[in-house]
């Protein structure tokens, strides 16, 4: 009997406009299962899902860089593993001075801070609902007391991010974690920051077995959670590898999928 659901966000729980679908939110509240998302969306770009969902267990943001709970407008935080400062403040000097066509920008707890307004910026605010804070990245040292938690690139040609994940990993920076999670998108974040860690923390927390969990993907940052799991299902809108690697696949986002895995394949397990 499954216990406990973990749904990561983008293309999976969401729908192409980033939306929840009215079937899904039936689906998830007739299961009366448990959920968590797991994202790497910054918890201000997870509320609306949260409230919609009425869900009340802990939830992951930042690929598991931080694990909170809801009480109410109030966000108990659990865990929290920024990227160490000096490393974060090196990174995104050497990027903005590397790449300075690309969009780059990053995330504290509370905030979202951006250098200057761009096409891929108003693309983001217009999928996540998250407004930014305009700020010289040459001020990234008064900014980031609380903690940088991701670093993230746009590239809305989609041809930059394999080289540029390279280059950041030819650095041999320490403790961070270098990640597509899709072709416009690269996030850095702290290296205990995996989707696997939120899950394992989540399970060792509510002291269920791997059995009495799933889990909902549809990225290459999904597999570690896949792993964590009992049973794994991955989007019909997956590269093959995902889909290979989960037990069960589902429907694509735009056509309901987690609604249909969950009553195809999760409620009818013993």
């Amino acid at each position: 009997m499954i216990k406990q659901i973990f749904l990561d966000m983008d293309g999976t729980l969401l729908d192409d406009r980033g939306l929840l679908t009215k079937n899904t939110i039936i689906a998830i509240q007739n299961s009366q299962i448990p959920v968590t998302l797991v994202s790497a969306r910054a918890p201000q770009e997870m509320i609306f899902a949260i409230h919609d969902l009425a869900l009340d267990a802990p939830q992951v943001a930042f690929n598991g860089g931080l694990i909170y709970q809801m009480n109410g407008t109030d966000m108990q935080v659990l865990q929290a593993y920024p990227i160490e400062q000096m490393v974060s403040i090196k990174l995104i000097n050497w990027l903005a001075s590397t790449y300075p066509e690309v969009s780059l920008s990053y995330y504290t707890q509370d905030s979202w801070l951006v250098d200057h307004a761009s096409a891929a910026i108003d693309r983001e605010i217009l999928f996540t609902g998250m407004k930014p804070q305009y700020s010289d990245l040459s001020e990234v040292t008064q900014n980031s007391q609380t903690g940088i938690f991701k670093i993230m690139l746009i590239d809305l040609s989609e041809t930059q991010l394999d080289f540029m994940q390279q280059a950041i990993l030819n650095l041999e920076l320490p403790g961070i974690n270098v990640q597509q999670s899709d072709a416009s998108h690269l996030e850095i974040t702290s290296d205990i920051a995996e989707k696997a860690f939120g899950v394992s923390y989540i399970i060792a927390r509510e002291q269920l077995s791997q059995v009495e969990t799933a889990a909902f993907g549809d990225g290459q940052n999904d597999l570690s959670m896949f792993y964590e799991v009992g049973t794994s299902i991955a989007m019909g809108n997956a590269p093959t590898n995902v889909k290979q690697s989960a037990n069960y696949v589902t429907k694509t986002n735009t056509a309901d999928g987690v609604a249909y895995g969950i009553e195809k394949f999760l409620l009818n397990q013993p």
